[in-house]
Formats: C-alpha cells, sequence, structure tokens
C-alpha cells in the first residue's frame, strides 16, 4: 500500500512537472520581431531568393528581470543571394524553455516557381536538428520534484524537424506563410519532442504592404497570425516608419506579449542595429514583465570573383574598338585574357571542348572584325555618293522651286492688278446706282408709297446686291420740313423702310439692309421753295463697311 502511495505522488510529481514545463514553454519560444522586418529567413526560408545581399543577423532576447524560468533567446542567421533561381540560409538558435534548453541547427534552401527581379512567388525548405538538455541553473538534484523530472526526460535529448514556407513579393506587397516543424521526429527522447511541438506554432503568416509617403519616408503596415494547439490563434499588428533607410520606428501590439515598439539605425552603411520592447501581457505567465530584443544585421560584401573573364572581356571590346585585323598584332597576355572571356561564356561541355570553342571564337573575331571594316568603308563610300547626289537633287528642287515662285508672284501681280481694276470697275459701278436710285427714288408729298418711277433703278440696284452678296447696305429717309416734325420722322421711316422692303421682295437678304428715318434733318436743299422742298424729300442709300 505504502509503495503505490509513493509511486501515485511520484505519477502527480511527474504530471505537474510536465504541465508546468508545458506551460513555460508557451512564453518561451517567443516568435523574434526581427523576423518581421528584419531576418524573414528565421522563419521563412522561403524569402532569402528575394534577398539582394547575403546578411548575418545575430538578435538577442531577454527579460533582464531575474525571473527564474524567464525565456531567452538568442540566433544567428545567415542567407545568400539567389542563384539560379535558388538561394541558401543557415541558423542557430538557442532558447531557455524553463527546466530545458534548446540549440537547433537549421539549413534552408529557397527557390523562385516564377517571376523576375524582386517579384514572384517562392517556396523554401528548413531541415533542424535541434539538441536538448535539461537547465542545470534551474534544475535542482535535491529537489524531488527535479529528480522525477530527470527520471523522467533523462539529462538530453535531440529531434529532427522539417519546416515548410511560401512566399509571394508584387511591387510593394509581400506575403510570407510557414508551417513550423511540418515534419518533428525524436531521436532520443518523446517528451522532448512533446515540449517542443507545444512550443512551435503550427502555422504562422503575415502580410506587409510598403506606403511612400515621401521620397524620403515610408510607411510599412504588418499583420499576421500564429497558430498553436496548445493556445489557438495570436495576432500580431504593427508597422514600421523607415526613414531614408538610416532610421526605423516600429509600433504594434503582439497577442500573450502587449504592446511592442522599436527603433533602428544604419549605424554603418553595411550595419544596422535595431532595438525592440514588447511591453508584456498581466494575465500571461512570464509575459508580464516585457522583453528587451536585440538585433545586429550585417550585409556582407559580395564574394570575390575571377577578374580574368571581365579583363578579358575589356581586350575583346579593344580589339574590336580599335579594329584590330591582325592576331599578331595582340599580345600574348591580352591573347589568355581573351581566350579566358570567351571559355566563361561556355557553359556546357568539357575543359577540352570549353578550350576548343574559346579558340574557336578568339580566331574567328579577326577576320569578322576585318570583314565588318570593310562593310563598313563600303558603306560609307555609298553614303557618301548617296549624300552627294542628295545634295545635287535638293539644289536641282530648290532652283526649280524659285522658278516656280518668280512665275508664280508674276502670275499673282497679274491678276491682282486685273483684281483691283475689276474691284474699282464694280466699286464704280456700285456707285452709279446707289445714284441713280438715290436721286430716281420718289414719294409722293406726305405719302410713304414708291413711285412707279423708282423702280428700275431700284431693279438695277437688287441686281448688283444680288451679284454681290457680301455688300451690306444703309437705307437713311428724309422729309422736308413742311408739316409736323413728329409725323415728318415716322414718314422718313417709313419711306427707307418702304425701299428695304422692295429690294427685299427682289431677293435680297433682310439682314443685308438696315432702314433708319431722319426726318428733316439734314436737309440738301432750301425747304422755303418748291424745288427745295422737292430735293428734301429724298431717300439716301450707301455701302455700309464691313
Amino acid at each position: 500500500m505504502q509503495k503505490q502511495m509513493k509511486s501515485i505522488i511520484r505519477i502527480f510529481i511527474a504530471a505537474f512537472t510536465l504541465a508546468l514545463t508545458a506551460i513555460e514553454a508557451e512564453a518561451q519560444q517567443v516568435p523574434l520581431f526581427n523576423q518581421y522586418y528584419y531576418s524573414g529567413n528565421l522563419a521563412y526560408p522561403s524569402t532569402t531568393v528575394f534577398q539582394e545581399n547575403r546578411y548575418v543577423s545575430l538578435i538577442y532576447r531577454d527579460q533582464f528581470g531575474g525571473l527564474v524560468g524567464s525565456p531567452k533567446n538568442f540566433a544567428l542567421g545567415y542567407n545568400t543571394t539567389m542563384r539560379n533561381g535558388m538561394a541558401f540560409s543557415g541558423n542557430i538558435t538557442t532558447a531557455d524553455i524553463g527546466f530545458t534548453s534548446q540549440i537547433k541547427l537549421s539549413a534552408g534552401v529557397g527557390y523562385k516557381v516564377f517571376g523576375e527581379g524582386k517579384d514572384g512567388l517562392s517556396i523554401g525548405g528548413q531541415v533542424g536538428l535541434s539538441f536538448f538538455s535539461l537547465n542545470e541553473e534551474r534544475v535542482n538534484p535535491e529537489n524531488p520534484v527535479d529528480n522525477v523530472l530527470v527520471d523522467l526526460l533523462g539529462q538530453s535529448g535531440s529531434s529532427l524537424s522539417f519546416d515548410f514556407s511560401v512566399s509571394y513579393r508584387r511591387e510593394a506587397l509581400s506575403i510570407d506563410i510557414a508551417i513550423p516543424t511540418l515534419i518533428n521526429e525524436s531521436l532520443s527522447d518523446d517528451a522532448y519532442i512533446q515540449i517542443n511541438d507545444d512550443n512551435v506554432p503550427d502555422f504562422i503568416g503575415g502580410v506587409k504592404y510598403e506606403f511612400m509617403l515621401n521620397p524620403d519616408l515610408t510607411l510599412t503596415p504588418y499583420a499576421g497570425i500564429r497558430l498553436r494547439e496548445t493556445i489557438g490563434g495570436e495576432l500580431d499588428m504593427m508597422g514600421e516608419l523607415n526613414f531614408r533607410n538610416k532610421f526605423r520606428a516600429t509600433l504594434g501590439y503582439r497577442d500573450n506579449y502587449g504592446i511592442s515598439a522599436g527603433v533602428g539605425v544604419q549605424v554603418l552603411p553595411q550595419l544596422l542595429f535595431t532595438y525592440n520592447y514588447d511591453f508584456g501581457q498581466k494575465d500571461a505567465p512570464f509575459l508580464a514583465d516585457g522583453f528587451n530584443e536585440f538585433g545586429l544585421h550585417y550585409k556582407l560584401k559580395d564574394r570575390a570573383e575571377d577578374p580574368c573573364p571581365e579583363e578579358g572581356e575589356a581586350v575583346v571590346n579593344r580589339i574590336i574598338d580599335q579594329r584590330i585585323f591582325d592576331a599578331n598584332l595582340v599580345s600574348e597576355e591580352d591573347r589568355e585574357k581573351a581566350l579566358c572571356y570567351f571559355r566563361s561564356l561556355e557553359t556546357t561541355g568539357k575543359k577540352k571542348e570549353k578550350n576548343q570553342k574559346a579558340e574557336a571564337a578568339y580566331e574567328a573575331l579577326f577576320p569578322k572584325i576585318k570583314a565588318e571594316e570593310m562593310a563598313k568603308q563600303e558603306a560609307a563610300r555609298l553614303a557618301a555618293l548617296a549624300e552627294e547626289q542628295k545634295r545635287r537633287d535638293a539644289q536641282k528642287a530648290a532652283e526649280e522651286k524659285a522658278e516656280r515662285e518668280r512665275l508664280a508672284e508674276i502670275e499673282r501681280l497679274k491678276l491682282e492688278r486685273e483684281r483691283q481694276a475689276l474691284a474699282q470697275q464694280k466699286e464704280q459701278e456700285i456707285k452709279r446706282a446707289l445714284t441713280m436710285a438715290t436721286k430716281l427714288v420718289q414719294f409722293n408729298s406726305g405719302s410713304a408709297v414708291l413711285k412707279e418711277a423708282s423702280y428700275e433703278s431700284l431693279d438695277g440696284l437688287a441686281a448688283i446686291l444680288r451679284e454681290n452678296p457680301e455688300i451690306r447696305l444703309k437705307v437713311s429717309g428724309y422729309t422736308d420740313s413742311s408739316g409736323n416734325a413728329t409725323r415728318n420722322l415716322e414718314l422718313s421711316k417709313d419711306r427707307a423702310g418702304a425701299v428695304k422692303t422692295y429690294l427685299v421682295s427682289k431677293g435680297i437678304a433682310e439682314s443685308r439692309i438696315i432702314s433708319e428715318g431722319y426726318g428733316i434733318a439734314d436737309p440738301i436743299a432750301d425747304n422755303a421753295t418748291p424745288e427745295g422742298r422737292t430735293l428734301n424729300r429724298r431717300v439716301e442709300m450707301e455701302v455700309m463697311k464691313q
């Protein structure tokens, strides 16, 4: 009975210890903030194909609060630039997970499925080897609970895992998703694997979009999710302001880690320093005190390349530019550089075949240049002949044009003189017609009815107006001084209107004729005599200026 009770107590202590470890584990494997903006290869091996440079990233995360069991993370990441659609990464990460510590070595590869430059779709995979051990600083051999933990887990363990991720880039848009530990197999003790499964999200993903606020300032908001079977989904919302790629500031919120704020400074052209602080969440175990995270991201110089092909290309270009026809004029040193360049263009075949192809390309270079130079000289000669013929044709065409213009000017002057003569003749005819009409238009005293004697002259005037549709006419009516002045004004208007009506009846547009009456104004003879009054009872007609 006593043995059974001891066994039950041991089982209870073991279950409690594992549960406590799992709770701690949920808080320990903190998603590093730098994964969101600066070290995506730590979580998404597929992002490496979109990097323009090789980087080494060093990240450290701790609470510095002295709390036993508080999380502590370290990461060292390296990623290459893309080669033939593929890029590689390697990471070393450590994590204190309550009673246990973990060191993970991983190597990943990304492959661009389609796209050009910074745009496209890529997939990535990462193989990881994890080593677990009990944290000796936190496990006391004299503590019965710790002894049970040692009995259950042993001093160490290891596991093999495989992560998978997909990344998409389209101009300012970035989408990344990953399934960490898609495969997670124990190499020693299954208990450690269970801890690791509880630790790592079953799915992570995020979306970023870069907005250019002005030429110096960009804003990149991020929205992401982390899913774990143990605690469900966790949302991440944040944004980064980037000033001239020199200064950065971040602000956001992460489930279980609270408000997150950070800064970044480009200390050197190749070195970026970042600091981030998660303020923590009071109701989350081991997370209430907040986290400090430091990051250093160093851009490596490109690998030194063999200068031979580049120098050889310069030699070949010089041979072409200087139009060297004879291979004997090229030094042996330059010849070897040129052959090196031609060999670098051959991507298939054995070394001997590449050398033979390079020799053939080098030997073919000189006759090709000679043929091109001769063709160039012949083309220049033909171009000169064509230019001379073009000049002669242009000169002849200019002389012919000048002669045509001289004859055209003579003809124009002749026509102008004829036009002016016709215009003068027409003007005289119009004046005669107006004068005749003015003299012969007659009305009875006190009447606005035209006498038949007026018709002939008005018919002649209408004919002239029909032949010259551009002429506009003004008709002014006058009376003698006898009678009432107001009545005379109305009578003068009626007489002018009678002339206008008659001309309109002969096919002249009404808009071409203006009629006005002026009564006894502007007499042309003495109203004291019958003859003078007759002359003053008149209708004057004149051509209106355009």
